[in-house]
């Protein structure tokens, strides 16, 4: 397998990423093992006591292991993703264990979206969702403003190679 070159410099993502992403990753955790833990302790309520009691708590237990893996992950996620806009694609790296990188035609492009939530407002990130006929390529992280104009350029590069056929 040949390897991927070295001399493509990506644009990282915003490093405030990071920190909305583990503040979301944190209210996550803390949710739904309240969930579970109240959900548990209704039940051992209900039932007689017996060898159930420590099996029902597993779910809770399960769910905080895994989110404490996730943010444990992030930091290295965020430091991975990127992008670079090419001559005739835009392309998309991500994934700290399992890499990645998604070539995106700009005249294959159908449509581009730019979403953000509550919280990303807070730090000023956007999330860039780029649309073709066969797949979804997803860039989180951008300023507000970059994921604007990145929009816009796409939008109208796409346009322009579309325009050719």
């Amino acid at each position: 397998m040949k390897h991927f070159p070295d001399d493509i410099e990506f644009r990282p993502v915003r490093a405030q990423l990071k920190t909305y992403r583990q503040i979301y990753n944190v209210l996550s955790m803390v949710s739904f093992v309240t969930v579970f833990t109240v959900a548990a302790m209704i039940f051992n309520a209900q039932a007689d006591p017996d060898f159930w009691h420590g099996l029902s708590y597993i779910p809770a237990a399960w769910t905080l292991v895994y989110d404490l893996g996730v943010i444990i992950l992030t930091p290295f996620q965020v430091r991975v993703h990127g992008w670079v806009e090419q001559s005739d694609d835009i392309l998309i790296r991500s994934g700290a264990i399992f890499r990645n990188y998604e070539a995106v035609p700009y005249g294959r492009l159908q449509f581009v979206n730019v979403k953000q939530g509550p919280l990303q407002r807070k730090f000023d990130l956007a999330d860039l969702t780029i649309t073709t006929a066969g797949s979804t390529a997803t860039i989180s992280g951008l300023p507000t403003k970059e994921a604007t104009r990145l929009r816009d350029d796409l939008c109208s590069r796409g346009y322009a190679k579309l325009a050719g056929l």
